[in-house]
C-alpha cells in the first residue's frame, strides 16, 4: 500500500494532468489507482473537484467506452459539442432567458464546459452542477435561438451516401 504523501494541490494537479495526457484513463477509479502508484492518496470527491478545476471532460470513444481529456485539447468545435449533447443531454427546458439542461449524474460539468468552449453568440455563461446546467442567455428572444441550436445538437448528423 502506498504511503500517503501530503503533496500540494498544485503537485497533485500536475500529476493528474500528466496521467490524463499520457495514459488511457477511462474512469475516476482508474485515475485514483494511477495516483496511488505515484504515492498520492486522494478521495473520489477530491479528485472530482480537481478534475472540474482542471477542465477535464469525459468523451466517448467510437467503441462506446469513455475516456478523459483536458478541455483545452477539446477545441470547442461544434462537432465535439454535438457529440457531448448526443451522449449526455437528457432534457432541455427554457424559461425566459434561461435554459435548463439535464444530464446523467456527473456529466453536467463536461457539457457546460463544452458549451463554454464553443462560445455561442448570446450566451452570457453557464453554471454546471452534478446533473443540471443553467445556461444564461442575454435575452428571452435569443434564448429561443440557442434552444433551437441545442436541440439541433441532439440530432445525429446525416451521413453522405
Amino acid at each position: 500500500m502506498p504511503v500517503n504523501i501530503l503533496k500540494s494541490k498544485k503537485y497533485r494537479h500536475q500529476k493528474i494532468m500528466e496521467l490524463i495526457e499520457n495514459r488511457a484513463i477511462d474512469t475516476q477509479e482508474d485515475l485514483v489507482r494511477e495516483l496511488e502508484k505515484e504515492g498520492i492518496i486522494v478521495t473520489q470527491a477530491t479528485l472530482s473537484r480537481d478534475m472540474k478545476e482542471l477542465g477535464i471532460i469525459k468523451l466517448r470513444k467510437a467503441t462506446g467506452n469513455f475516456y478523459y481529456k483536458i478541455a483545452t485539447e477539446f477545441g470547442g468545435s461544434e462537432r465535439e459539442i454535438r457529440k457531448k449533447f448526443i451522449d449526455f443531454v437528457r432534457e432541455i427546458k427554457i424559461t425566459g432567458n434561461l435554459i435548463l439542461i439535464k444530464t446523467p449524474p456527473g456529466e453536467a460539468q463536461g457539457v457546460a464546459r463544452a458549451i463554454d468552449l464553443v462560445e455561442l453568440k448570446y450566451i452570457l455563461g453557464t453554471i454546471g452542477g452534478d446533473d443540471t446546467i443553467l445556461v444564461v442567455v442575454d435575452t428571452a428572444e435569443h434564448a429561443k435561438l440557442i434552444l433551437k441550436k441545442f436541440r439541433d445538437f441532439l440530432l445525429k448528423p446525416k451521413t453522405a451516401r
